[in-house]
């Protein structure tokens, strides 16, 4: 038996003599119900932001030495390393404040990236996406994106702007972190959605560094139908293939998942093998923000979280390096999973907010302070339903079908796993 994997980013056949074709299956859900998982998506994304927010880049060499189940602020105990003295220490009273969900990168690149499909269609190109980012990105971004947004003021065009020779934080972090909104717009379409997630990476990063986008990517839009994630994981390194560091640790994180149960021991396997990876005379670069590093421990907490919310959120965040990057991640992967239900009223409706209670998560509101010339208030369901509507265009154009049952909306899509 010969295996081999074709990868525009992500497609992937299993040849056994001669090439079989890859066949998936139709699958239904519901509007309601994908709508419910796309607000998930979001408000997870914002939950795990915020949760490890005040931990970002404070644990390098150990994780956090307690599990994560809450937000932490300036107000807790002196003895525990956390950013206490800019907005990371204070997110729970600004969002209560604010009466909303202030914007970071987690979620504002993807915001950008909603308004520039509705603009320009799925089939957005380089040159139109290019024109957004020049646009509306202009502050409060670091690292790869910084980079690629510099070199978009030189007159560079994507892929150009992530390539080794132009990006130095090709390796970065940045792309895995803003490119699941892709998987949201291709719900079951893991081929599709990988494929437009790589297409997005490569505005920033090159090589091994955009394959945690690509295992993001497969398993964000495959949660929207499976909810094995030692599945979604196989289904993930299938689409990477087997060449590369992330490649390589993928398989190292799923076998010490087998070997050792609890996930501290396997973030010390992940540290000492991968935060200076070294094979033959190949020397990865190292970085706290390495998207390295932080995509294995994304990996981890998901294997090891078992499909719980809080637990795959409170891992991500408690593993260290660029926690609230990774925690948003997985934490939206969990509301797409699971639905918006599976996420905490204290998480997102109740704290600090003394004997009120929102009745919606984050008082539904989406507060933009950091992407220029977008609206500054926006509702988290309007966000929700401009997402779906792009999914539904997506589905129809997919194969799918849109059908009504019963007086509600049920989508039948062309899966391809």
């Amino acid at each position: 038996m010969k295996n081999r994997v074709l990868l525009l980013g992500v497609v992937f056949c299993v040849l056994v003599g001669s090439i079989q074709q890859c066949v998936g299956a139709e699958r239904t859900i519901g509007r309601d119900e994908l709508l419910g998982k796309m607000r998930g998506f979001w408000i997870g994304q914002l939950v795990g932001n915020y949760m490890g927010f005040p931990f970002e880049t404070c644990y390098v060499k150990e994780p956090i030495g307690f599990l994560v189940e809450r937000y932490y602020t300036h107000r807790d105990d002196a003895s525990i390393v956390l950013n206490r003295w800019d907005l990371r220490g204070y997110i729970p009273v600004a969002a209560a404040w604010l009466e909303g969900a202030p914007s970071d990168d987690d979620t504002d690149i993807e915001f950008v990236t909603l308004h520039a499909v509705e603009k320009f269609g799925l089939d957005i190109n380089y040159e139109e996406i290019t024109q957004m980012w020049k646009k509306h990105i202009n502050r409060k971004i670091w690292v790869a994106n910084r980079t690629a947004r510099s070199l978009m003021d030189k007159g560079l065009v994507p892929p150009e702007t992530g390539k080794k020779e132009n990006n130095k934080n090709w390796f970065q972090i940045d792309p895995q972190l803003v490119n699941e909104i892709w998987s949201a717009f291709y719900p079951g379409m893991t081929e599709k959605a990988a494929a437009r997630a790589l297409w997005g990476a490569r505005i920033t990063n090159d090589d091994w560094g955009t394959h945690p986008t690509i295992a993001y990517g497969v398993m964000y839009s495959a949660a929207f139908f499976e909810k094995d994630v030692e599945k979604l994981v196989q289904m993930a390194q299938e689409a990477v293939g087997d060449a590369g560091p992330f490649a390589e640790g993928m398989g190292d994180v799923v076998r010490w998942h087998k070997q050792y149960p609890n996930w501290r021991d396997c973030r010390k396997k992940i540290h000492e093998k991968y935060w200076a990876y070294e094979k033959g005379d190949y020397k990865a670069p190292v970085s706290v923000v390495s998207s390295l590093v932080n995509g294995l421990c994304g990996i981890m907490a998901v294997l090891y979280g078992e499909g719980d919310f809080m637990k795959t959120t409170g891992i991500a965040v408690s593993a260290g390096y660029d926690c609230d990057n990774q925690a948003a991640t997985c934490a939206g992967l969990m509301g797409v999973l699971n639905g918006e239900e599976c996420i905490p009223d204290e998480l997102s409706k109740t704290f600090l907010l003394g004997d009120r209670k929102w009745e919606k998560p984050f008082n539904d509101q989406y507060i933009n302070f950091t992407r220029d010339d977008l609206p500054i208030c926006n509702k988290i369901s309007d966000i929700a339903e401009r997402i779906g509507r792009i999914a539904e265009k997506a589905i129809l154009e997919n194969g799918g079908k849109k059908t009504v049952r019963d007086g509600k909306v049920i989508y039948v899509v062309n899966c391809d796993f």
